[in-house]
C-alpha cells in the first residue's frame, strides 16, 4: 500500500511533449499503486491529444490558454467541484503554481526546495526528497518512490483507436516500402542537426536499402524551412508529414522500422513505442534526457567528453556540438540497428 491513502488523485503536468511521455509512465505507476483511485490529469491541448485515450486516466482537465483569461476562469470553475486527497506536481512554473493554488487538495506533493524554482515550494505542502541529478524520467519516478509504490515497471502503453490503426495501415500500405522516420527539429535550435546530414543519410538508405525516408514533426515555419532545405539536397524523394496532428505523428513513428531524432518530444515517444531510435545528442546531456533505458547502443553522443562518463549529470547545454555528428556515423548506426534488431529483409 502507498504511504499516503488516496481515493482521488490529481496529476498536474501541463506542457512539453517529452515530459508528457515521462508523465504517462508516472501515471501508469500511480495506477499500479492506486488501482481503485479516481485519477485526474490537468494538461494543455497538445499533450492532451497525445494521451487522451489512455484508459488509466479517469478524467482530463484541459487548460487552453489560447482563450486568455477566460481559460483560467473556466479552469477555476471546473476545479470548484473537485476535491482531491493527493495532488502530484512534477513541474515547476508560474502557471503550474497558479493551477496548484486553485486546486483543492489535502496533500500537494512537489519537488524538494532545491528544485522548486519559481517559488514552487510555496504552493506545495509535501516535498519529495532531494537527490542527485538523474534522468528526467527517474525524476518523475521519484514521486512513486516517495509514495512507496513498489516494483512499478517503466511502461507507457500508448493506446490507439481502431480508426487510427486503420489509418496507419492505409498510410503505410500506400508507401509499400519499409520506412525510417526522421525528426528534423527540436523546439531548441541548439539541439538540431544540419539539413545536409539528413539529406545525405536519406539518400543512402533510399539507394542502398530501398527504405523510404519520412520527415515528421510539427507544422511550424521553422520545420518547413528545414524540410525544404533537406529536400533540395536529396536525390531521393522523402515523404513530408509536417502538417499532421500529433496523433498521426505517433502513428507514423509507431509504424516505422526505425526513428532518427535529436533530443525532442517525438524521440521519447518513439522510445516509449519501442521503435529502435537513433538519438542524436550533442547539445544536451543524454544521461539526463536521452532514450530511457532502451536503444543505448544506437545513441550518438557528442556531449560527453572522455573522462566525463561518471561526472554528475548536468542540465548545461553545449552549443555547436551537434555539428560534430557526421552522416557516416548515422549511417553506421542504421546499418547496425537493421541487423541487431532484425528490422527487415
Amino acid at each position: 500500500m502507498p504511504k499516503i491513502p488516496a481515493k482521488r488523485i490529481c496529476l498536474i503536468r501541463i506542457s512539453a511533449l517529452g515530459d508528457t511521455v515521462h508523465a504517462l509512465a508516472l501515471a501508469n505507476g500511480l495506477r499500479k499503486g492506486y488501482p481503485d483511485a479516481h485519477l485526474t490529469w490537468i494538461l494543455q491541448p497538445l499533450p492532451y491529444e497525445m494521451v487522451k485515450y489512455q484508459p488509466i486516466i479517469d478524467k482530463f482537465i484541459v487548460l487552453n490558454q489560447n482563450t486568455g483569461i477566460k481559460s483560467w476562469i473556466d479552469l477555476k470553475n471546473r476545479l470548484k467541484e473537485e476535491k482531491f486527497d493527493l495532488v502530484i506536481i512534477p513541474q515547476v512554473s508560474l502557471r503550474v503554481n497558479l493551477i496548484t493554488a486553485i486546486t483543492n487538495g489535502t496533500i500537494k506533493l512537489g519537488f524538494d526546495f532545491k528544485r522548486s524554482r519559481e517559488a514552487n515550494f510555496l504552493f506545495t505542502n509535501r516535498k519529495i526528497k532531494s537527490r542527485n541529478p538523474q534522468h528526467v524520467q527517474d525524476q518523475f519516478f521519484e514521486f512513486l518512490d516517495y509514495l512507496e509504490i513498489k516494483y512499478y515497471p517503466a511502461t507507457w502503453d500508448f493506446v490507439f483507436t481502431e480508426e487510427e490503426k486503420n489509418w496507419q495501415k492505409s498510410f503505410f500500405e500506400k508507401i509499400n516500402h519499409p520506412v525510417i522516420s526522421f525528426v528534423i527539429s527540436s523546439s531548441d535550435k541548439r539541439k538540431n542537426w544540419n539539413p545536409h546530414g539528413y539529406s545525405h543519410v536519406m539518400n543512402h538508405i533510399s539507394k542502398k536499402f530501398d527504405i523510404k525516408p519520412l520527415i515528421v514533426g510539427g507544422p511550424g515555419e521553422h520545420e518547413s524551412k528545414i524540410s525544404n532545405q533537406i529536400i533540395s539536397q536529396c536525390e531521393c524523394s522523402p515523404i513530408v508529414a509536417l502538417e499532421k496532428p500529433i496523433r498521426k505523428t505517433l502513428l507514423q513513428l509507431a509504424g516505422s522500422i526505425m526513428v532518427v531524432s535529436p533530443d525532442t518530444g517525438p524521440l521519447h515517444a518513439a522510445v516509449a513505442l519501442n521503435i529502435p531510435t537513433i538519438g542524436l545528442y550533442g547539445a544536451s546531456n543524454p544521461r539526463r534526457c536521452g532514450p530511457y533505458k532502451k536503444f543505448g547502443d544506437l545513441l550518438i553522443d557528442k556531449y560527453t567528453d572522455p573522462g566525463e562518463e561518471n561526472d554528475p549529470i548536468s542540465r548545461r547545454l553545449k552549443p555547436s556540438r551537434m555539428e560534430q555528428i557526421t552522416p557516416d556515423e548515422v549511417i553506421e548506426k542504421i546499418k547496425y540497428g537493421l541487423e541487431k534488431y532484425k528490422l527487415f529483409g
